[in-house]
């Protein structure tokens, strides 16, 4: 089933990201804790593809995992990196063949040590192509980021809504934020959205933090504004990861109580394969839902 069918009025849908370990054994250790994160009922798990699509096999086998053993809805991400177009097609090849009816397209980020995306011989180098591509084959849903501060290699805030409108054009049928720290410019985004036409569900994604460092680097790579306020009570905890874990969470529990109230489509949780902030957010979540 196409995950925008899963949306309803007055109710907000809850999803986890998580991402494929880059090891069978690290795999196997993701299946054996899905058993206890499909306890928490998300309405769908989307799965990561890794840099150059080193991954990809691995995102494939986790997201199969999801469809047929557990039988939950799942949205498998897919990337421009690495790829040609030939290729491209043959993941979606894969991805039919396993069940999997979704599919998150992204551009990607440059290959590591490389500061800007060139693609690969007759490859796509915008995210609007590959959704073009994927829609052309028929028969998956498509899911799309958006950036509520803008993309962060993007010559204004105004391009980068356009960039983003022409994504939905394109076909995307669900549109997923990249974390946001500050709900007021998820809001201004979200209206904007629709003031320039969008009528797809739009994702809050909630990424809780972990720590000063961790939080400040991601920040920094997003092109996200960090609050005082979370960056303060984060340093104040030190060394002590547990304490700044539950800081970040707590603050992200905040956030979602705060975008509940606005009527959000969803809550897009990035989990970092981690159960507790999964075990914190789905009854806050389910509890207006």
């Amino acid at each position: 089933m196409h995950v925008s069918r899963l949306f309803q009025p007055g109710r907000t849908l809850f999803s986890i990201e998580l991402f494929p370990p880059k090891t069978d054994k690290g795999v196997e250790i993701l299946k054996a804790r899905l058993a206890r994160i499909r306890e928490f009922a998300p309405d769908y798990i989307s799965v990561t593809y890794g840099a150059a699509g080193g991954t990809r096999h691995n995102t494939l086998d986790v997201c199969r995992y999801i469809r047929q053993e557990l039988g939950m809805e799942t949205m498998a991400h897919l990337t421009c990196v690495a790829h040609t177009r030939g290729e491209i097609h043959g993941v979606l090849d894969d991805l039919r063949a396993a069940g999997i009816d979704n599919i998150m397209a992204l551009r990607g980020d440059p290959p590591a040590g490389e500061t800007r995306f060139e693609p690969p011989p007759d490859g796509f180098r915008y995210a609007v192509e590959l959704i073009h591509s994927i829609r052309e084959t028929d028969g998956f849903g498509i899911g799309s980021a958006g950036y509520p501060e803008g993309h962060v290699e993007a010559e204004s805030y105004q391009v980068s809504l356009g960039h983003q409108v022409e994504k939905v054009r394109a076909g995307a049928q669900v549109m997923i934020s990249q974390f946001f720290l500050d709900n007021a410019l998820f809001l201004r985004w979200r209206d904007d959205l629709h003031r320039s036409g969008v009528t797809i569900p739009i994702e809050a994604g909630i990424l809780p933090a972990l720590s000063a460092e961790q939080i400040t680097q991601f920040s920094t790579m997003c092109g996200v504004a960090v609050p005082p306020a979370l960056l303060s009570g984060l340093e104040k905890c030190g060394e002590d990861k547990e304490a700044a874990a539950a800081c970040g969470l707590e603050f992200a529990l905040r956030q979602i109580e705060g975008l509940l109230a606005e009527g959000v489509d969803g809550i897009h949780l990035y989990a970092l394969n981690r159960l507790e902030p999964i075990q914190a957010v789905a009854p806050l979540v389910r509890g207006k839902g």
